[in-house]
């Protein structure tokens, strides 16, 4: 009895302390633009964007021409590299820096810059051993992954940080 008192206490205590730190799901995200294009070559970033925009954004829409949008992204450049960080005595790699480098900017229809072009680099360091090659290309494959999901969340939450859009320049 004095086990369930106490365990419904303890609950009770960590439910206040969490309200109490502020804490609060991130919720659906409001843009300064309710139309997006996405120009990408990169065709898995600008899907897991779209995705992002459209499930989790009140009332923005991703729009399939640049002449729809309220705003453009624009995806620079996507490149992804791997390099040996460290090698054991004869000379063979122990382990791998996977690295993905993304560029980036948002527009107004007519050129205005709203986010400049930005860069996010992400690195990841990969273990390797002769005998787990095909762990290893697993492993690797997931941990690009990750990287385009943490890019994806980084372009989101800039495109959240902008709070008005420049007004339209009269031609």
């Amino acid at each position: 009895m004095f086990r369930t008192i106490f365990g419904w206490v303890t609950v009770l205590g960590c439910a206040l302390l969490l309200t109490a730190c502020g804490f609060e799901l991130r919720g659906a995200s409001d843009y300064a633009f309710k139309r997006l294009y996405i120009a990408s070559s990169n065709t898995q970033l600008s899907v897991d964007i779209q995705r992002n925009i459209r499930y989790g954004s009140k009332g923005t829409v991703v729009v399939t021409s640049p002449k729809d949008a309220d705003a453009r992204l624009e995806i620079l450049s996507v490149s992804q590299s791997r390099a040996a960080v460290s090698l054991n005595t004869s000379g063979q790699a122990r382990e791998y820096e996977l690295s993905s480098i993304t560029t980036f900017q948002l527009v107004t229809p007519d050129g205005t810059i709203v986010i400049p072009r930005s860069e996010i680099r992400l690195v990841r360091n990969l273990p390797y051993s002769d005998s787990e090659s095909t762990a290893r290309d697993t492993e690797s494959a997931l941990l690009y992954r990750d990287m385009l999901r943490d890019t994806v969340d980084q372009i989101i939450r800039r495109m959240e940080a902008v709070k008005a859009m420049p007004a339209p320049s009269a031609s």
